[in-house]
């Protein structure tokens, strides 16, 4: 008979795969059973057509009794006596009746060492380099993927700190020079401009209808007293600011996140 599988046994892989959900799987890189145990009242080819499929595969060469306490195969001539709790298992290789279980059985998935244990035979399979490579690219898209995940997560967080201290020194920026008789009437424009890689957000001020402050030509100092005036209201905020300066008829007021800043409740 052929030492390797029919097509009609759906091929090695096949009954490997049916072998595992018999024994069930574990942990790809951990120990599987390769043989199974011959149930009370089965027969060699009952056990042969559970786990291959077909019946006749028990006289193929690759389908081997095992009896545990000798820890061999036995002849072929013997199947119609096989007592139950032997093992029936597929082997690689053809082997003669009582010979040992090899050290290794080669497989599409890779080499196994072949142990036994309280007369089970199991596998343990080596590394295949493919599937290490496979496994490394995984485990680097996943970690690509979490990182690129957290900085969005704290670019958005630091935009949002940005717009609401902006915002709060803006309305502060521009209160004392409301006038109450014009109700909805804003006497400054305002603008802001973030750059959250650099955790940099800029405030741009320019007077608005009908008034020419603020501006650096000839309010330099005044702008400067509100910029003071309005950080010393702000004192919970992360952000030092820089030197204010003109950019056409904008005054530019720029500051940093400082994440060393601690304000209540974190840093």
């Amino acid at each position: 008979m052929s030492s390797r599988p029919s097509v009609r046994c759906f091929g090695r892989r096949a009954v490997l795969t049916g072998l595992l959900s018999v024994a069930g799987c574990q942990d790809v890189f951990t120990q599987r059973l390769l043989c199974v145990a011959i149930q009370s009242g089965e027969t060699v080819a009952q056990v042969a057509r559970r786990i291959t499929g077909e019946a006749e595969n028990a006289q193929e060469s690759w389908f081997q009794i095992l009896n545990p306490e000798t820890s061999q195969f036995v002849s072929k001539s013997r199947y119609d006596r096989i007592p139950a709790g032997w093992r029936a298992c597929i082997v690689n290789e053809p082997v003669a009746a009582g010979a040992s279980p090899s050290n290794t059985i080669s497989s599409g998935a890779g080499q196994y060492l072949r142990t036994a244990s309280n007369g089970a035979v199991r596998l343990v399979q080596a590394l295949d380099p493919n599937v290490v490579l496979w496994g490394l690219l995984l485990a680097s898209i996943a970690l690509m993927s979490r990182n690129i995940e957290r900085y969005f997560s704290r670019r958005a967080s630091v935009l949002t700190e940005m717009k609401h201290f902006g915002e709060r020194f803006v309305h502060e920026f521009e209160q004392p020079l409301i006038d109450p008789y014009l109700p909805g009437h804003r006497p400054i424009q305002s603008r802001l401009r973030f750059a959250p890689h650099r955790s940099r957000v800029e405030i741009l001020l320019a007077p608005g209808a009908g008034h020419r402050y603020p501006n650096l030509a000839d309010h330099r100092k005044n702008v400067e007293y509100d910029v003071a005036r309005v950080l010393l209201l702000l004192r919970d905020h992360p952000f030092v600011n820089g030197r204010p300066y003109a950019r056409g008829r904008w005054v530019v007021v720029p500051f940093q996140l400082n994440v060393g800043i601690t304000q209540a409740g974190g840093t």
